[in-house]
């Protein structure tokens, strides 16, 4: 039970679960695909705005529906040049989708995917 002082904090964390992982800012290039329910493969890129052990977000021009399996790729930069671009392959379930209009060019619309 929340007092008066905590009352704010506790509608907070009644409207909003805890992150049980930490996501990190990770703008690189990633490709996705998924299968539309036609069954036709669909494809499409992005750049991530973060990612965790758990999920990311990715910003995309088009994007899978809410409840599609999808499939990413993420290009690690960064690594030292000996080794080079790192791409990472997970497979998720799409969580929600957030279309929002273009904002002096930038990608503002994406979509959440749990792995």
């Amino acid at each position: 039970m929340c007092n008066s002082r905590e009352w704010w904090g506790c509608l907070l964390n009644l409207a909003r679960p805890a992150r049980k992982t930490l996501r990190f800012l990770l703008q690189t290039e990633v490709t996705f695909w998924w299968t539309n329910g036609s069954g036709e493969r669909r494809e499409g890129e992005g750049r991530s705005r973060d990612v965790s052990e758990h999920g990311a977000f990715v910003f995309a021009p088009s994007c899978p529906p809410v409840g599609a399996s999808v499939v990413l790729k993420i290009d690690l930069e960064g690594i030292p040049d000996e080794i080079g671009r790192l791409p990472v392959e997970v497979a998720g379930e799409v969580l929600r989708v957030e279309q929002c209009p273009a904002e002096r060019g930038m990608l503002t619309g994406g979509f959440a995917v749990q792995y």
